[in-house]
């Protein structure tokens, strides 16, 4: 019994740490854009230390369990780009070159099921933010999934990938959410909204 439950408290340490680790980075790409929402996180407040401080949580996260860690991450990088998959990337490479880069190494390193496992929950993740931020990523002029297909589709396309991802590995899924309302809450704790946000702002009545 004790081993079972040092397992699932590496798995829920590493997926806070990685998960840590993404939401810094992806605050940090996105600063400007919160900003024009009345939103200072803490990618903001940290300035450019913050890429460098997102490097900790990630390490120390590859240090717990390798293949989850990278599982996350890889399918993090390559749901991140599906929007814009036919764009040139500043690797001078198109999106959906980059996408299938990402897919392959995680293949290779962690297998292809944790690999598929790994794509499906962070599109899961991704695809629930877009819905949610739908209406302040319009006005703020960032581009998500929701804005360019659709509500109904959207959501059709995250429960898709959440039973992708209960199928290939349902424990590692329940710890994944665990973790993400976990960050969530401790995003809203350290941001610092400028202006009181009003319902449209949330996204709430879409």
């Amino acid at each position: 019994m004790y081993g079972v439950w040092h397992e699932w408290v590496i798995w829920l340490g590493c997926a806070l740490l990685m998960g840590a680790a993404i939401k810094l980075m992806d605050d940090a790409l996105d600063v400007n854009f919160d900003l024009e929402r009345g939103r200072r996180t803490l990618a903001h407040q940290l300035g450019r230390a913050a890429l460098p401080y997102a490097l900790v949580p990630a390490v120390i996260a590859v240090a717990l369990d390798p293949s989850l860690a990278l599982s996350v991450f890889f399918g993090s990088y390559a749901v991140g780009m599906f929007t814009t998959w036919r764009d040139q990337l500043p690797s001078h490479l198109p999106g959906y070159v980059e996408i299938a880069l990402a897919l392959g190494l995680s293949a290779c390193l962690v297998g292809w099921r944790l690999a598929l496992w790994g794509v499906a929950i962070m599109a899961v993740v991704d695809w629930l933010d877009d819905v949610m931020d739908l209406t302040g990523d319009t006005k703020s002029g960032q581009t998500n999934l929701a804005a360019r297909i659709g509500f109904a589709e959207t959501l059709l396309l995250t429960l898709v990938a959440l039973c992708v991802a209960v199928l290939t590995n349902a424990a590692l899924t329940a710890v994944v959410l665990v973790a993400v309302t976990a960050l969530t809450i401790a995003a809203e704790l350290t941001t610092k909204h400028l202006w009181k946000a009003s319902d449209d702002d949330r996204g709430i009545g879409v």
